[in-house]
């Protein structure tokens, strides 16, 4: 039998090794550039790492970190904020979900909408830009993005991993998951965002920097009834836009 042959990790550049700040158990780096962006997996030292956004390198892939670990990285996101968050992409992301929910609500005059892991607000406002008929609710696991959030003055809970929701059922119209897929969201949160869905309200998210069949597997098993999925144009190849719904929608009964 032939072996698999892997693919060769090659060290982090020393001019990007250099600047980088060690931060509990993973790198950031201090030089935000764009030469300074490394390959998506690297090693550092005799250790692999992976590319988290531009500047941050983690000791495994976004989707098999723990809880604890990701409230670290949200933390850190926010600590190096203007550094590390790249405005224009959000707001690229963002215009392309509203896109994808807007028709539904063509003649609605307020839509009760659910910011699932806003971080420090900017989805929100992103949303609300985009979509001015927002009543937005925002939710995360993080204390500190929730504090930041609502110095601006947003409504936000904090949620828990695998436990409920603080939502009744289908207490939303839409939910969006901006920047929140490429983490592993258990399939009991999954369940939850589909209980406090309206029936024909929708989720849409991005997903980037992990396997979004393994996704879609899991959304299906938690009961969606329509899941569609389309490359985001002017990104990498695998940055997905995701729809979901409880309903079939009339394109998916039609096929």
């Amino acid at each position: 039998m032939l072996s698999r042959v892997l693919p060769k990790i090659n060290p982090l550049p020393e001019k990007i090794k250099e600047q980088l700040r060690h931060v509990d158990d993973f790198y950031v780096c201090s030089h935000f550039t764009e030469d300074m962006v490394g390959n998506t997996v690297v090693k550092i030292g005799d250790d692999v790492y992976y590319r988290f956004m531009d500047y941050m390198y983690l000791p495994q892939p976004p989707e098999s970190l723990s809880v604890e670990r990701v409230i670290q990285i949200c933390d850190l996101r926010l600590e190096y904020f203007d550094d590390l968050v790249n405005r224009q992409l959000n707001d690229k992301v963002v215009a392309n979900l509203v896109k994808c929910v807007v028709p539904g609500f063509a003649n609605v005059s307020t839509v009760k909408a659910l910011d699932f892991g806003c971080g420090s607000g900017l989805s929100t406002h992103l949303l609300k830009k985009y979509m001015p008929c927002l009543d937005i609710t925002g939710a995360d696991i993080s204390e500190r993005a929730i504090l930041e959030s609502r110095k601006q003055g947003l409504v936000v809970e904090q949620t828990v991993p695998e436990k409920p929701l603080p939502f009744s059922d289908e207490t939303f119209d839409v939910i969006f998951a901006v920047f929140v897929m490429h983490f592993r969201i258990g399939m009991e949160t999954l369940a939850e965002l589909r209980r406090v869905l309206q029936p024909y309200g929708k989720l849409v998210f991005n997903v980037y920097q992990r396997d979004i069949e393994a996704v879609l597997q899991q959304l299906q098993e938690v009961g969606f009834a329509s899941i569609r999925s389309h490359s985001l144009t002017g990104t990498n190849a695998d940055h997905k836009i995701v729809i979901c719904s409880n309903i079939p929608v009339i394109e998916d009964v039609l096929m």
